[in-house]
């Protein structure tokens, strides 16, 4: 054998034996829409409590909560804001929630009973979902949100809060590690919408690493006329109860703005607490009592007809 041949054969060796001791080569990260994908679908297996019983409490600065009663006997959870209005700050209610129904009763600290149909006192991921898409008022009810009074015009008066999680409908980029509400590691992405933001409202979420759950997301508010605009945000943050993935903590953020020059600005949050988990709840119990029938005029007797 040659040198020259020698040669070529060492060489060879030695670059078998460096591509033996290589490490492997590093599987490609997911890509941000990937990740988003897999925790929509994690959400969506989430199972739902058939029934739940728990404290809801609203904590406002500059934003008033009140309710109003429909003919059905249902409320609609209100915010209103500036005017003659002053802000409720603590406003507690004993929730009764039958989540197959979006049904529930509040009973507040007098013991006065309000029957909703709002997502907002169902704090499950379905709950949320109807909360994003249809707004305070629920499925089945006009979306009714915030109502400026301190000078807006006219357009401005119902924000309709709307909102779809379709991943084709965002712009999806992975903005790195970031914390859970509860502190365990977490990963955050920021999302814009490709197409009508007013619908596609979704603008951060940040996944639980551990189990791909959304431990917390945030859709934006918004609306705008002529040289007046009114935005903010609100963020839902969710964490383990006993079996469940629940909405413990919202928070929400609204401002206006005339000619670029922030005029008013509001806050609240609510909290979810003492959850428990009963296996269900009579469909009664959420159910506003049928009004009482009026009076009507008994019926003249007929005489006795004599013996």
């Amino acid at each position: 054998m040659t040198y020259r041949s020698l040669k070529l054969t060492a060489l060879a060796a030695l670059a078998a034996a460096l591509l033996a001791i290589a490490p492997p080569a590093r599987a490609a990260a997911p890509s941000a829409t990937t990740y988003y994908e897999a925790a929509i679908a994690a959400m969506q297996r989430l199972p739902e409590p058939p029934a739940a019983i728990f404290t809801t409490q609203f904590h406002s600065n500059a934003l008033a909560y009140y309710l109003t009663t429909t003919k059905g006997g249902y409320t609609i959870l209100e915010v209103q804001w500036g005017g003659n209005v002053a802000a409720l700050g603590n406003e507690r209610y004993r929730t009764w929630m039958r989540a197959r129904s979006d049904r529930t009763l509040n009973v507040d600290a007098k013991g006065k009973h309000y029957y909703s149909t709002s997502p907002v006192y169902v704090p499950t991921w379905p709950g949320a979902y109807d909360f994003l898409r249809y707004g305070w008022g629920g499925k089945g009810s006009p979306n009714k949100a915030v109502h400026p009074t301190v000078t807006p015009p006219p357009g401005l008066k119902t924000i309709a809060v709307v909102s779809a999680i379709s991943p084709g409908a965002y712009h999806i980029e992975d903005r790195g590690a970031a914390l859970c509400p509860d502190g365990s590691a977490g990963h955050a992405l920021h999302l814009t919408a490709l197409y009508d933001p007013t619908v596609h409202t979704l603008s951060r979420v940040v996944i639980d690493a551990k189990t791909m759950r959304i431990c917390s997301l945030r859709f934006n508010i918004r609306e705008s006329m002529v040289a007046v605009s009114l935005g903010g945000y609100v963020q839902m943050n969710f964490g383990e109860v006993g079996d469940y993935w629940m909405v413990r903590t919202s928070k929400i953020e609204i401002a206006i703005h005339a000619l670029g020059i922030q005029v008013k600005h509001g806050s609240a949050t609510i909290a979810y607490s003492a959850m428990t988990f009963p296996p269900s709840i009579p469909r009664s119990l959420v159910t506003p009592p049928s009004p009482s029938p009026s009076p009507t005029a008994s019926p003249t007797a007929s005489p006795r007809a004599s013996p």
